[in-house]
């Protein structure tokens, strides 16, 4: 009974194999690993031989099974059936083992593999992520630099108002919005007047300083409407917008609006514990959208009308007119004839004698001139103060030293009153306040050996703006240098009687304007009276310029006026004409020329 159990057992654990792998055949393709079949074959020999020994025991099943009529033919069959089957096996296995093993091992490999994928794609993914957000960062930044670069580009650093192109944006945008047609804008340009002064004397430093203050009260002191900006140096920029009503209400409004701007400049303003008074200039144009004009040409316009409001004096206002356009380009033609005159060499110097109670010759006013090819003899305070207005002062100055030390030296072998010729040039209070302007002259006269020639800067109560004790230290250096000072157009100016004892001035001239009426007015008769008398207790020389009569000079001889200046003694002109018109040579003796004398070094 067991081994029927036993045998059936076997038959249909065999079975069961069969049936696996054949299904597996059919399903997974089972049958594409090597061995496979031989062993699908050999399970199934096994199978039969296990199932013919099953219906042994069931001679009713013989029927079912092709079996031997013998037990030696049954033997065989099942024998046979069953070495078959395990030679198939074999084989079978022999083939399929290790195509399994194989196939283990590539499958740990590709677990392997793709657990260094995963780990490969989580680091890439966190690099991708530190990188993301660095990117982020940086875009941010990139923002924030961009945001203030175009921040910049629109808006003043010092003074953070809104700069030319923003303003030019705003004038843009306004006329393509402007939809009203019968309003008018208005455009300020302001400009502080001798700003350079404050930079020159005070230092840039607190220049700003004055600029952000002047800056904030122009911010406080406005319509929010309205456009405040800043173009740039000392200049600002005012827009008043959609002004309703006539032509003659809008420019009555721009006019008090101006009339209030003027007022606020010049109330007095605190920087550092100084107080600075301040005017301006203002160029004013009124215009509306209508017109063809771009925005550009509005500028220019105000451009125009601050340099008309310049050009009457100082803190002053001037509204465009049309024919401001044809001299603001006559202007612009004579700044370049002028820079080729400098270049050029077209300019040169009259000397005007100056003398003593006696009538002798102590010194010369070098004085400027220009013959214009084609226009003639221009005025001399005309292209002086446009060298001012197109930054060209400096070199001037330095062109008419150079000239007046070379035309001079030949002079400087001769002997005159107190053995020394005064020779005074003119000095803008721009070029003087430059803070190299004591190295210029230094090496300019170090190139001449001047000899008994007294250089003579004569310089004007503008230089007194700003560090008086600068000032100072800057005189008492050229001073070691041979170099006098006089104080030019004495008695016109709010600082003459203030900074006379403090500034080292070896003399002073009183202004023309006390001279021509003298001596019938009273007035002018008092005001030259109390300045002999001041500067004579000062022990200042004082030379009176003007002089066109005897009248004139014996009145201020009786006065004991020291040195005299004017066509009554003698006109202005060259070095070689006043020594040939015995104008130098009648009051001086010859003497001999040293060989040691130097005429000059070499001119840089």
């Amino acid at each position: 009974m067991n081994e029927i159990f036993l045998e059936t057992l076997g038959a249909l654990t065999a079975l069961i194999v069969l049936w696996t792998l054949y299904s597996s055949a059919i399903r997974h393709k089972v049958e594409t690993q090597p061995g496979s079949r031989f062993l699908i074959a050999g399970f199934f020999l096994i199978f039969l031989s296990l199932a013919i020994d099953v219906t042994d025991n069931f001679p009713n099943l013989n029927k079912y099974i092709i079996i031997g009529d013998t037990p030696i033919q049954a033997f065989i069959e099942k024998g046979l059936g069953s070495l078959f089957g395990l030679i198939l096996l074999a084989f079978g296995f022999q083939r399929w083992l290790p195509a399994i093993l194989e196939l283990s091992l590539a499958k740990k490999n590709i677990k392997k593999l793709n657990s260094r994928l995963e780990q490969l794609v989580d680091e890439r993914t966190k690099e991708l992520s530190e990188v993301n957000q660095q990117l982020r960062l940086e875009i941010k930044e990139r923002e924030k630099a961009q945001s203030q670069l175009d921040k910049q580009m629109l808006q003043d650093p010092l003074t953070q108002l809104p700069n030319r192109y923003a303003l030019l944006e705003y004038l843009e945008h306004e006329r393509l919005r402007s939809t009203s047609q019968g309003s008018f804008q208005a455009v300020f340009l302001i400009d502080l007047d001798h700003f350079k002064s404050i930079n020159d004397s005070q230092g840039h430093s607190f220049g700003d300083k004055v600029i952000k203050a002047i800056a904030n009260r122009l911010a406080f002191n406005h319509r929010s409407e309205d456009f405040l900006g800043r173009l740039g140096g000392d200049e600002f920029v005012l827009v008043l917008p959609n002004m309703e009503g006539t032509t003659q209400e809008a420019a009555l409004q721009t006019y008090n609006n101006a009339t209030a701007m003027h007022e606020l400049i010049k109330a007095p303003l605190k920087v550092e514990d100084q107080q600075v008074n301040l005017s301006a200039s203002i160029g004013i144009t009124v215009f509306s959208y209508n017109s063809t004009h771009s925005s550009e040409d509005i500028l220019r316009q105000a451009d125009i009308a601050l340099y008309h409001a310049k050009d009457k004096g100082h803190g002053l206002f001037s509204f465009f007119q049309p024919e401001m356009q044809k001299k603001a380009q006559i202007r612009v033609e004579q700044a370049g004839e002028l820079k080729n005159a400098l270049k050029n060499k077209e300019l040169y110097l009259h000397y005007q004698p100056q003398v003593n109670q006696q009538g002798q010759v102590i010194g010369l006013e070098a004085l400027l001139r220009w013959q214009h090819p084609t226009k003639g003899s221009v005025d001399p305070q005309h292209f002086v103060k446009l060298a001012e207005e197109i930054g060209i002062i400096d070199q001037l100055g330095r062109y008419i030293l150079r000239m007046v030390c070379q035309q001079c030296r030949d002079l400087a072998s001769f002997d005159f009153p107190d053995n020394m010729l005064k020779v005074a040039v003119n000095i803008s209070p721009t070029h003087f306040l430059q803070d190299d302007f004591i190295e210029q002259v230094e090496k300019i006269i170090s190139n001449y050996a001047l000899g008994n020639i007294q250089l003579v800067l004569e310089i004007t109560e503008e230089v007194t703006i700003g560090d008086v004790d600068d000032l100072v230290n800057k005189m008492n250096t050229l001073k070691k240098l041979n170099v006098h000072f006089s104080l030019d157009d004495f008695g016109t100016g709010y600082s003459s009687l203030t900074y006379l004892k403090k500034l080292p001035i070896d003399s002073v001239k009183i202004d023309r304007s006390f001279i021509h009426e003298l001596p019938h007015n009273n007035e002018d008769a008092s005001i030259v009276t109390a300045i002999l008398t001041m500067t004579r207790s000062l022990d200042i020389s004082v030379i009176a310029e003007g002089i066109e009569n005897d009248i004139q000079y014996q009145f201020l001889d009786q006065l004991e006026c020291q040195y005299y200046q004017g066509y009554h003694f003698g006109k202005p002109d060259s070095i070689h004409a006043l020594i040939q018109e015995n104008h130098l040579i009648d009051q001086r003796k010859l003497k001999p020329i040293s060989n040691d004398v130097n005429h000059s070094k070499s001119e840089n």
